[in-house]
């Protein structure tokens, strides 16, 4: 059972084959760069923002 599947049943919804090979498809190339997002090693990178819970006025 692939993730498409799985999802599926997990809902509780009914796709036909034709409309899950067509949800598969438009997805694919989604799940191709998120697997290359993974890969990243982001150890010594820090988010593009950072919360602080000071006033800016009060940040060094």
């Amino acid at each position: 059972m692939n993730e498409l599947e799985s999802l599926v049943d997990a809902l509780g919804i009914e796709l036909e084959a034709e409309r899950r090979a067509a949800v598969l498809a438009a997805f694919q190339p989604i799940a191709q760069e998120i697997a290359k997002l993974r890969s990243l090693d982001l150890t010594d990178i820090h988010p593009a923002v950072v919360f602080s819970p000071l006033p800016a006025d009060r940040q060094g």
